[in-house]
């Protein structure tokens, strides 16, 4: 294994490659991004079907054309796709995790079919609706958390599978951040807004959502849930 890099040899738990540097100190939130064995083959995913989209948009814009604000917002979306999992901070996450909603909602509803803003819209307020749950939990975690309070996920995970949180509140703030994931995933019954978003989304959308986003929910619950909140 000598010359195989270290990337692939470590153990899913290792981060690699962190940053680690100050942000919001006022709620001690920090930009911390660290690769592991989980996030590796999700990034690689983005960073292949991204160049593709690309490269097949080139030749093939959809109307109404415009394509400086088409690849503008597609780059937009990349950064959110790789930011969310690459974050190591739940305000960090969080900031990533929405930063998709707007650059889709657009792709939607300026470049999408007949029905391309009722779907844009219908896409948009699900998943924000999810996202106010989910960021309520985020901050039960931080002031129920290890002292100091901190969005750190390692120190938040390393508390939570110590048996740092009550049975009763992971309960509840498992449920809260669920719900945030289950609509992004989705889960059965927060699912109605896929089948008008991917079939009005322009073809590359269709591509991001099946092929990247949606594995951003379920990325969530591997990543932050069921570590953090493991009784939950």
């Amino acid at each position: 294994l000598q010359n195989v890099p270290t990337y692939l040899c470590r153990d899913a738990g290792d981060l690699q490659y962190v940053v680690d540097k100050g942000w919001i100190d006022v709620i001690d939130s920090r930009y911390i991004l660290g690769l592991d064995g989980i996030s590796l083959p999700l990034l690689a995913l983005t960073l292949l079907v991204v160049p593709l989209c690309i490269i097949y948009s080139w030749n093939h814009l959809p109307d109404p054309g415009k394509p400086k604000a088409f690849f503008t917002l597609l780059l937009i979306l990349e950064t959110g796709m790789v930011g969310t999992f690459l974050a190591q901070d739940l305000i960090l996450f969080f900031v990533f995790f929405e930063v998709v909603l707007l650059p889709m909602y657009f792709l939607i509803g300026v470049w999408g079919g007949e029905q391309r803003q009722y779907a844009s819209i219908k896409f948009f307020l699900y998943t924000l609706f999810g996202s106010v749950f989910m960021l309520l939990g985020f901050l039960g975690l931080y002031f129920s958390g290890p002292d100091p309070h901190t969005f750190d996920l390692v120190k938040l995970t390393e508390f939570g599978a110590g048996g740092g949180f009550t049975h009763t509140f992971q309960l509840i703030v498992f449920g809260a951040i669920a719900l945030g994931f289950a609509i992004k995933v989705p889960m059965w019954p927060f699912h109605t807004w896929l089948p008008d978003a991917h079939t009005e989304a322009p073809t590359i959308g269709s591509v991001l959502l099946a092929g990247i986003m949606l594995k951003m929910g379920t990325y969530g619950f591997i990543r932050i849930a069921l570590p953090v909140l493991p009784e939950g």
